[in-house]
């Protein structure tokens, strides 16, 4: 089993969504099952990205929870439409979301802590599917409130994923080449690193202006042990791995 996680800019279009359905066909080649965790769609001014629902009305900023609410609909709207999309070529597939994903969290909107994880739901998916979809960025309170798990939150619903399903790795799939000697869009000299510790890579995200990865999904993966490869999108192409084995 893998987990691949799909950014905005992967999901932004029909061009950018059949070449997420590529990688998917592969992954499922490759190791059978896939768990694919997907973003809202686009960036900041695109119809359906989070930043531009939570900009819907200014009321939002009091109002926490109405504002998580809105903000998850981004991840579900991206997530159906991907799964519509891979059921229309013919690739065994199932959508889970809210309970069926399994994670619980405390009640802090915005940016809320997990508390615990179950794996019964996606499991059961499992049992007549190779491929579950899953919208990322979002828990569930253990009274059923919708939450969201900060900003860059997919990241780390891929990583959560992975250790409850034992996952052999994360795909992270990006409009770079993996992860680079130095920030592309300051320097002309740049390069990417075949291979990178937890450590560097958490102390990029702490630096970055626009960090390639979520700090805390990157903690977590370090703290269970699970391999991150940063690959190209839209490529075959071999990025940046991340594992317990390279310091």
């Amino acid at each position: 089993m893998i987990v691949q996680k799909f950014g905005g800019i992967a999901m932004r279009d029909a061009a950018s969504r059949e070449k997420c359905i590529q990688h998917i066909k592969e992954g499922l080649s490759k190791y059978k099952t896939v768990i694919v965790v997907v973003s809202a769609m686009g960036r900041l001014g695109d119809p359906y990205s989070t930043d531009t629902l939570i900009q819907i009305s200014d009321a939002f900023q009091t109002a926490p929870e109405a504002k998580d609410v809105a903000a998850i609909c981004g991840e579900l709207l991206s997530s159906s439409v991907l799964f519509a999309e891979c059921l229309k070529q013919q690739i065994p597939c199932q959508l889970a979301y809210g309970l069926q994903v399994g994670i619980y969290t405390d009640d802090r909107f915005g940016d809320a802590s997990i508390i615990k994880t179950t794996n019964e739901g996606i499991e059961e998916l499992l049992q007549n599917v190779p491929c579950v979809i899953v919208p990322g960025f979002q828990g569930i309170t253990t009274d059923h409130r919708f939450t969201t798990l900060g900003r860059g939150g997919s990241d780390l619903t891929a990583i959560v994923l992975a250790s409850m399903l034992k996952a052999k790795a994360v795909e992270f799939y990006k409009d770079v080449p993996g992860v680079m000697s130095s920030d592309p869009k300051s320097s002309t000299k740049v390069q990417k690193l075949s291979q990178v510790s937890y450590i560097k890579l958490q102390n990029l995200c702490e630096t970055a202006k626009h960090p390639i990865l979520q700090k805390k999904a990157v903690e977590m993966a370090a703290k269970h042990h699970i391999p991150l490869h940063i690959r190209p999108f839209g490529s075959s192409e071999e990025g940046t791995w991340i594992d317990s084995t390279i310091y």
